[in-house]
């Protein structure tokens, strides 16, 4: 294998880049095949020094000249799929500068009234790490690079999640400190939970709230952004942050795959994904992105899945983009609520001791039904002023599911029954409609004054309706925790001694702000607020009694604030202080049995951290401490509202993504947590929330031969771990779900065809070890159980 390069950064992280340019890009092959090979981007309009500057960062190229041609100049930024030689081309369209690949594959950039080349200069460099990305582009206001950013961001891109094999987003959350999977309803739904605090909603899709009740299909996945703490200016959050999902966009080069993996319990799953320009267009492209999944699982439960997903991206000559997405998910899986706990005394639960593919639903088919369609539109309009631009989404999902289940409502001693014996109902919600809208339009650009200002400022709406029908039948007692089908249970939901009927609506309107002031060349402040007017509106219908109840919270307001801090201790280094708070209207209808209307819980964080590259950009460490407060806080359990007062969240994480050496990634991370109840309750009170452990750590390498002459070039191998210690199973610490460290490995071979076609072959073993474990709690009687030791295998073409 060659040696590595030593590499030279003289073009500025702090923004200018430095013309007349030249450079050359370095890996196994020569310069020139770097410089004409694609790759995908997705840049948005900006100052050229620093839309360059990035465009260098994400094409591994190094950059050194003198700032003053790029003074003053704007470029419309890159989106698609791009050589080097094309992506500048585009991005200085308008500048008054032209680029200039000579024989040797230097590329250089020069006035374009100037008809001589001017002396080049090599600069050696190597792309970005496969598993690191330094980009939020959809999650930020302002996008920028990461390093630069006073808060804690996890990118967890679509090269790590291949290598894995993630078959779901819990795969991708657990190569992220701190953060953890909650029951999500039987598996049915994201569900996690972010230093401490738990929300099954807090999912966003290209920066939009997108609140649906369902899985996310991976198909469309680019990468994963994990934002810890709260962000002043989307307001409504939970203090823990959000998760956003960045969608795969139509590119302009052809690229086309299929794929298909599998398992030894059942897994069957094939995707294909199509991209390219209209015709021969150099201003629309398109994408489709389709999935087929027809499993089952280890707990012979079923998965059976469709997803389509139909995009088209519009490029004007005057850098006007108009992107339109539809996305189409039927989702059939059974609600697996897991094993169930048994009363052990001196108020203590123990899961029984069963095989862990033991289903207590008996010969009821506990089956969820969901159908979702969502609409995107985004228009980003350049104004007469390069310097600005106006961004507008619009965005419009709605979810019909219907569900029928049985669970355990009593076990052994639990509510006078005879030791082991058990007491299920049948449950049933039908007719459930979620519609969610939205839309935003921002302001974005920049203001020349003596402190140079970043901005963007606009407005938005929000407005979440859920309607549904909850039929429940009587407790069946029959059959035992060792043997749960020796009884049959009836469907009763036709006579159902309980039916509900639940409409409501959530609407709000937000202003917000978010401000950088780079103070100096080394001090950056970020300014965030939020001015949002809420309200809820609930109506309940007993359909038993005909009784109806109806509440309206009225008008409230919140404004939400927040204060950066970013200082370039040295040009590798940066030291960070932020502050944020935030808010989020509690849903007044939860709960089967009762109501409870609850002012809205509020939060605030203060992070410090500080995240460094090295010198060549093989290194990018990230640490971060905060202390976290949330008031108001309620949770359900076991289906019904539990107000537990408020949670403190202290802790610390720090994360490393690495390619010390060409073909070997890593990335790791760990974190630990001191998470307590505050609360007027003494059973709770000072104890750790449940499914929270105090520690989480992770681990992924791997190795790919490279190298063109070695025998064995195409091969790749990777392995992990991943730790969670002690977690309980409620507030009151009655029951012990244990710690896990599950062990992945996997390996994998790329075969080249003709015309840059080329397959890949997965084969590996996920949970090695066979560890036996729980992923999670909703209550005495939804305990998720972690899968065993799984064979998977994958093929996928590219063409």
């Amino acid at each position: 294998m060659p040696s590595q390069p030593t590499l030279h950064r003289a073009w500025p992280l702090l923004g200018a880049l430095l013309l007349p340019l030249t450079a050359t890009a370095q890996n196994n092959d020569t310069g020139s095949a770097a410089l004409t090979a694609t790759r995908a981007y997705a840049i948005p309009a900006g100052p050229l020094g620093q839309v360059l500057s990035r465009f260098a960062s994400e094409s591994g190229l190094m950059f050194s000249a003198a700032a003053t041609l790029t003074e003053g100049k704007r470029s419309p930024g890159l989106r698609g799929e791009y050589s080097v030689e094309e992506g500048l081309a585009r991005l200085l369209q308008g500048s008054g500068l032209r680029h200039r690949l000579t024989g040797d594959g230097t590329l250089t950039l020069e006035r374009q009234e100037q008809t001589h080349a001017l002396q080049a200069v090599s600069v050696t460099g190597t792309a970005q790490a496969r598993y690191e990305s330094r980009y939020a582009d959809s999650s930020l206001r302002l996008p920028k690079n990461l390093a630069d950013t006073p808060r804690s961001i996890d990118v967890i891109p679509e090269q790590l999640m291949l290598d894995q094999q993630a078959r779901e987003m819990a795969d991708a959350f657990r190569m992220s400190p701190n953060i953890v999977v909650g029951d999500g309803y039987g598996n049915t739904r994201e569900h996690t939970l972010i230093r401490g605090f738990n929300r099954n909603d807090n999912i966003y899709r290209n920066g939009i709230p997108a609140s649906n009740a369902s899985r996310i299909d991976p198909a469309t996945i680019d990468n994963v952004q994990i934002i810890k703490g709260p962000v002043a200016d989307i307001g409504r959050m939970s203090p823990g942050g959000i998760v956003n999902i960045e969608t795969k966009q139509p590119r302009f080069q052809r690229g086309h795959s299929l794929a298909m993996t599998f398992d030894e319990h059942g897994q069957r799953r094939g995707v294909i994904d199509l991209t390219g320009p209209v015709g021969d267009s150099q201003n629309l492209a398109y994408r489709v992105t389709g999935a087929v999944e027809d499993s089952e699982t280890f707990r012979d439960t079923n998965v059976d899945r469709r997803f389509l997903s139909s995009s088209l991206l519009w490029q004007g000559d005057s850098g006007v983009r108009v992107g339109l997405n539809h996305e189409y998910t039927r989702d059939r899986r059974d609600i697996d609520r897991g094993l169930i706990t048994v009363a052990t005394g001196n108020s203590k639960r123990r899961i029984v001791d069963v095989p862990r593919d033991t289903r207590y639903d008996g010969n009821i088919p506990n089956e969820r039904d969901s159908e979702v369609h969502l609409g995107e539109l985004s228009v980003i309009i350049p104004l007469a002023n390069p310097a600005w631009e106006i961004d507008n989404k619009l965005f419009y999902s709605q979810e019909d599911n219907d569900d029928l289940r049985a669970e355990v409502a009593a076990a052994g001693p639990d509510n006078g029954l005879p030791d082991g014996t058990l007491a299920r109902r049948v449950i049933s919600n039908q007719d459930q409609k979620i519609v969610h809208k939205f839309f935003r339009s921002q302001l974005v650009g920049d203001i020349g004054t003596v402190i140079p200002v970043r901005l963007a400022t606009g407005v938005e709406y929000r407005e979440f309706h859920q309607e549904w029908k909850n039929f429940s039948g009587a407790p069946q007692v029959g059959g035992t925790v060792q043997d749960p089908d020796s009884f049959t249970l009836v469907n009763d939901i036709g006579t159902p001694v309980n039916a509900q009927s639940f409409d409501v609506t959530l609407t709000s309107y937000g202003v917000f702000s978010a401000t950088d002031f780079s103070l100096t060349d080394t001090l950056t402040l970020d300014i965030g607020l939020r001015y949002e007017r809420f309200e809820n509106d609930y109506h309940h219908e007993n359909l038993l009694t005909n009784e109806t109840r109806d509440l309206d919270s009225g008008h409230n307001n919140k404004l939400t604030k927040g204060a950066g801090l970013v200082w370039k201790a040295t040009p590798a280094l940066n030291l960070y202080l932020s502050y944020a708070d935030t808010f989020e209207p509690q849903n007044i209808y939860t709960g089967n049995q009762q109501v409870i209307q609850q002012d809205p819980s509020e939060g605030r964080q203060v992070e410090a951290g500080a995240k460094w590259h090295s010198e060549d950009n093989r290194y990018f460490i990230t640490a971060a401490v905060f202390d976290l407060r949330e008031d108001d806080v309620v949770e359900t359990v076991n289906g019904e509202p539990v107000p537990t007062g408020g949670i403190t969240s202290q802790g610390l994480e720090l994360t490393v993504t690495a390619n010390p050496v060409t073909g070997f990634n890593l990335r790791a991370g760990v974190g630990v947590l001191d998470a307590e109840i505050d609360s007027d309750n003494t059973a709770t009170d000072g104890n750790r929330p449940r499914n929270v452990p105090k520690t989480t750590a992770s681990l992924w390498a791997s190795y790919e031969f490279q190298n063109a002459e070695n025998i064995l070039k195409g091969l790749g191998v990777g392995g992990g771990v991943t730790y969670a210690s002690n977690r309980y199973g409620d507030n009151a610490h009655s029951l012990d779900i244990g710690d896990y460290t599950v062990l992945d490995a996997g390996v994998w071979y790329y075969l080249p065809l003709h015309s840059g076609e080329r397959w890949r072959f997965d084969l590996g073993v996920k949970n090695l070890s066979d560890e036996e474990y729980y992923t999670a709690s909703g209550g005495d009687y939804r305990i998720s159980v972690g899968a065993p030791r799984t064979v998977f295998g994958g093929v996928k073409l590219e063409f």
